[in-house]
């Protein structure tokens, strides 16, 4: 069981070198983090309850354009620890959104001595997951609220699941 939370582990900081590494090869912006030519936020964090991460995840999302972007989280609860990483993709109404998107939770899962996925064995896994729901995020930055269908997808199994998100975009 230590190999694997250590092997998890390493996959972890792998994933994370690699994020903070496509995140520092991204276009540096003015200090007011806005790109002159479109105005608006691209940077937001905010907590999920429920969600992708099971019972909570903390999450980064960037916007590579005012529509498209991704997010990062995290989430370590009981006997699970995870990185839920998607891509999404908002329909704009102003400061209000339709937001599409399509991801995988990278963890480790065992609950109840039963994994949560595939074959009752404790190690790193990928669970797929989607993301349709609501979310308000003014483009000039301030208070971000998400709810949105989240399901989680294993190879035979799915699970359908939602969450709740308050943040902070700048």
């Amino acid at each position: 069981m230590r190999r694997l939370r250590v092997k998890l582990g390493a996959e972890l900081m792998t994933v994370g070198v690699l994020t903070i590494s496509l995140l520092g090869s991204l276009p540096a912006r003015a200090q007011s983090a806005r790109d002159s030519s479109s105005h608006y936020c691209r940077d937001a964090v905010y907590v999920e309850l429920a969600g992708a991460g099971g019972l909570y995840s903390f999450n980064f999302d960037y916007r590579i354009t005012r529509e498209a972007g991704f997010r990062v989280g995290f989430t370590s609860w009981s006997d699970f620890t995870g990185l839920p990483v998607t891509a999404n993709y908002l329909l704009n109404w102003h400061a209000h959104h339709l937001e599409i998107g399509i991801g995988v939770i990278i963890g480790l899962a065992t609950l109840g001595g039963q994994s949560f996925v595939s074959g009752g064995q404790s190690t790193p896994q990928a669970i797929g997951t989607g993301t349709l729901g609501y979310r308000y995020q003014p483009d000039d930055g301030g208070f971000v609220f998400r709810i949105d269908y989240t399901p989680l997808l294993e190879p035979r199994l799915l699970y359908s699941w939602g969450g709740v998100s308050l943040g902070y975009a700048f």
